[in-house]
């Protein structure tokens, strides 16, 4: 029985491939909570007080980006909690 719903979602998610690309993203994130749980679409947030604690001078910090993320103001706040404040920051892309 499950496997027949499976199957009916991945359809769904295919029709909407074909017929709205533009929405194939919002399709992808339901069939993927539907399947496998929210646990996989959620962003993972992860304290930018930890990184700091956990890096060094030869260890810099990256950070990744995806549509609607912006850690600026987490690393400002971070940066006037040491005193240190203005950062330098370098975009490396479209940013």
């Amino acid at each position: 029985m499950k496997a027949e719903k499976e199957i009916g979602s991945f359809m769904a998610l295919c029709l909407v491939r074909s017929l709205r690309e533009d929405r194939t993203m919002i399709a992808c994130n339901l069939f993927i909570n539907y399947i496998l749980g929210k646990a996989f679409t959620e962003p993972i947030s992860y304290p930018i007080d930890k990184i700091h604690e956990e890096s060094t001078c030869f260890d810099p910090i990256l950070f990744l980006l995806s549509a609607g993320a912006d850690p600026t103001s987490s690393i400002d706040e971070l940066a006037k909690k040491k005193k240190k404040f203005p950062t330098d920051k370098v975009s490396m892309g479209e940013g």
